[in-house]
């Protein structure tokens, strides 16, 4: 089963995404297109539409707190990456 930590306590994102299907098949010739993309979004936001149909409210809210906070996450690492760059 695949778990949001790994057995030291770290979040283990890196490791699920690299497992996934779809980031496999996108990434198999080391391009990722406009299709693709698009495709990803489609996937997205049909599992996010699945997680509000079998959720209450509040689990709605927990779930997308944590959509929230790892996206921030995801962002300030970039922007972070790009300041190294640019230095």
């Amino acid at each position: 089963m695949k778990t949001l930590f790994d057995e030291n306590g770290m979040l283990n994102v890196e490791q699920i995404v690299a497992e996934s299907t779809s980031f496999k098949t996108i990434m198999a010739d080391g391009i990722v297109t406009d299709d693709e993309l698009k495709e990803q979004s489609d996937r997205a936001i049909a599992a996010l539409r699945h997680v509000q149909e079998i959720c209450s409210p509040d689990q709605q809210t927990a779930v997308l707190d944590a959509i929230t906070e790892l996206s921030v996450l995801f962002a300030t690492y970039h922007i972070n990456q790009l300041q190294d760059l640019r230095r």
